[in-house]
């Protein structure tokens, strides 16, 4: 009878979530994959929610993750890891986002079949528009971009006021001030459709 070794295929995952982005940043593959698996979910839910559609989703999640071991080497251990991922799809989706109004702008112009929309107009609102959402989605898209972030990772993803400002990139003084602002904008609207 002859003894078989056997060679553990995968390094040891760590525990801690700091650990895990300083092992994606140094470029461990199999780090980044632990951490899609952690984090995906988190990224997606965001990110559904402040696209108001899955159209492409999953290419941003996953471009997200690509991008993360370049973003990695900026991350602070002091902070949670899941703000800095979610803050990475974020600044994907918002770059996207300019590069949609752009595309759009651009099509518009060489088909000369409507006028240019201006800068503050979006494409997705005006498609939102004409679905029938519910008086809440219909409230959150009638947000600012910057209060439905603030309103969707501290209400929706339960975010910390901390998390959020590391995750967006501001100060924690602007989220408080956004969130205030969303808050009063949804039940105000709200209050006018009648729903409470």
């Amino acid at each position: 009878m002859s003894l078989r070794v056997v060679r553990p295929v995968l390094t040891l995952v760590p525990e801690d979530d700091g650990v895990l982005l300083q092992r994606v940043a140094a470029g461990d593959v199999h780090a980044l994959g632990v951490a899609f698996d952690r984090f995906h979910r988190d990224v997606y839910a965001v990110l559904a929610r402040l696209r108001g559609s899955r159209l492409d989703l999953d290419d941003l999640v996953q471009t997200t993750f690509l991008a993360l071991p370049r973003a990695a080497h900026n991350y602070d251990p002091a902070a949670s890891a899941r703000s800095f991922v979610i803050g990475v799809a974020i600044q994907h989706a918002r770059r996207e986002r300019r590069s949609l109004v752009r595309r759009w702008r651009l099509w518009q112009a060489r088909t000369h079949e409507v006028d240019l929309p201006e800068a503050s107009v979006d494409p997705e609102q005006h498609a939102s528009d004409r679905e029938d959402l519910a008086a809440l989605e219909s409230a959150l898209a009638g947000l600012s971009h910057a209060q439905r972030e603030v309103i969707i990772l501290h209400e929706v993803q339960g975010m910390k006021g901390d998390e959020v400002a590391a995750a967006l990139g501001v100060p924690l003084n602007t989220v408080w001030t956004r969130l205030h602002h969303a808050r009063n904008s949804l039940r105000a609207t709200l209050d006018a459709r009648g729903t409470r």
